[in-house]
């Protein structure tokens, strides 16, 4: 053989190959996160209402849950967006990682998660649609495309745009993906405003006085005279939102199915808070902790070569996103860090649980809101919000603490029976009503007598080391301990 041949062969040759490693289908990590999405919504959460032409409220959804597992009791930290997204980024609790007012900048140290992915090889993009969670307060850190040019406040639907945005994004980093792709999306649908989608359109029909372009807070001053047929009709506003939004989500995953990369990625589906529709007299959310804001629907869809026979499986364990980072990361091969024993803050993998039924270890649930709006009127003090709350995921018993209130309020739910929250146990209760929760001493509905009213990690939490901060603990802790 001639050298030009030769060389012209091995020329070929080596082509070859390059065209192989370059078509090698990349690791995937997909997490899509939506604004204000109620689980009561879902399908899969047990909504089986239809709209027009029998239109189901989250097929898309439904169907990403039938392919993966379904948390029937996961919940937010916070129910409103900030400090719930910097839990989710830092492992950390609201009260610990302190980012919970609106616009501020989030410090690089309170939002490592991504950058962390960076520093493991990931190729990382993301999209957001919301206008408080943009590059500008330090939510883009870590992603080498960020694009938030959709975050253009409360009116228009960009679920469509934004995800074709992200596929962009992966086609590129695809050509060369490193340990693997890392693709956030943000979904600003189905926050207020409620908008209403042709064919899309859910509830009875209408004759009453709301257009559905009301401000908000018009809708919250005559909150009081709205009947159950207007409530009806926000509801359904409400869900015509969710049907756009799950409709933009099935073509995104149908994208993902014609690369080649659904089976083997991993997908989490998840909601940074809920929404109240006058379940308990309000509109809109920040404000309390029911149950209506705080649990949220979240599923994952592991690569089907990954525990394949818990295809589907509904999870019965009470979790907390707070455990997402070190699920996303111990997906990713992440090692604990020396310095603090685990992946990420107090985050903990949920993938034992995943891949082989595992129980989760956490059994305190802690809720927090400390809300401010941005904007002085008639209902400031109303849209405050100062409340602490846990979730014994033992008992399915929930202790809420509204501070707000002088003297402070309390209120113990037994989810497990009064799952609407209906039924105020600790109203009913006579002396040493605390007793059910006594151990977390910031939740107390009394004067804090100048302790901090933080309900802080405690030693019941398996992998915190003994001395725990006291301050929040609790009089039947520190005699335990002492």
């Amino acid at each position: 053989m001639k050298l030009s041949r030769r060389l012209g062969f091995i020329g070929l040759l080596l082509a070859l190959l390059a065209s192989g490693c370059g078509s090698k289908k990349p690791r995937i990590v997909v997490w899509i996160e939506v604004d204000t999405l109620r689980a009561d919504a879902l399908g899969c959460y047990g909504n089986h209402s239809t709209g027009e032409n029998g239109v189901l409220p989250s097929p898309g959804i439904d169907a990403l849950a039938a392919d993966g597992q379904l948390f029937e009791h996961a919940y937010s930290s916070a129910p409103w967006t900030i400090p719930s997204l910097v839990t989710q980024l830092s492992g950390e609790w609201p009260w610990e990682h302190g980012v919970r007012r609106l616009l501020e900048l989030a410090p690089a140290e309170r939002v490592p998660l991504v950058p962390r992915m960076k520093e493991l090889g990931w190729r990382t993009a993301g999209v957001t649609t919301n206008f408080i969670a943009t590059s500008k307060q330090g939510f883009g850190r870590g992603f080498e495309r960020f694009d938030d040019s959709l975050a253009q406040g409360h009116e228009g639907a960009h679920a469509p745009e934004a995800l074709g945005k992200l596929l962009e994004f992966s086609d590129e980093l695809a050509k060369d993906p490193g340990q693997g792709l890392f693709l956030f999306g943000w979904l600003f649908e189905p926050h207020y405003r409620y908008e209403e989608h042709a064919g899309l359109r859910f509830g009875p029909a209408y004759t009453g006085p709301l257009k559905g372009d009301e401000e908000l807070n018009d809708l919250l001053a005559r909150r009081k005279q709205l009947t159950d047929e207007d409530k009806l009709f926000l509801r359904g506003r409400y869900q015509s939102e969710v049907a756009y939004m799950d409709q933009a989500l099935g073509k995104f995953i149908a994208e993902l199915k014609r690369r080649g990369w659904y089976d083997e990625a991993l997908i989490v589906f998840v909601a940074d808070h809920g929404e109240e529709i006058l379940d308990h007299g309000w509109i809109g959310h920040s404000v309390t902790l029911h149950e209506e804001l705080v649990h949220v629907p979240w599923i994952v869809k592991l690569p089907v070569s990954q525990a394949p026979s818990r295809k589907g499986t509904k999870i019965p364990d009470v979790v907390s996103l707070i455990d997402l980072p070190a699920t996303l990361l111990d997906s990713m091969g992440a090692r604990p860090s020396v310095a603090r024993g685990g992946l990420l803050g107090h985050s903990r993998s949920l993938l034992p649980l995943l891949r082989t039924g595992a129980r989760s270890e956490r059994r305190w649930i802690y809720l927090h809101t400390d809300f401010e709006p941005l904007q002085d009127n008639a209902l400031t003090l109303e849209k405050r919000g100062n409340a602490w709350g846990v979730i014994d995921a033992e008992t399915a018993l929930k202790w809420v603490v509204d501070h707000k209130q002088n003297p402070p309020q309390g209120a113990l739910y037994d989810l497990a029976h009064d799952p609407l929250e209906k039924n105020d146990l600790y109203a009913r209760m006579g002396p040493g009503r605390e007793a059910p929760m006594q151990r977390l001493r910031g939740l107390l509905a009394r004067p804090l007598g100048g302790l901090r009213g933080a309900p802080e990690v405690l030693p019941e939490e398996p992998w915190i080391a003994w001395p725990a901060d006291l301050d929040g603990g609790g009089p039947a802790l520190v005699k335990e301990r002492h």
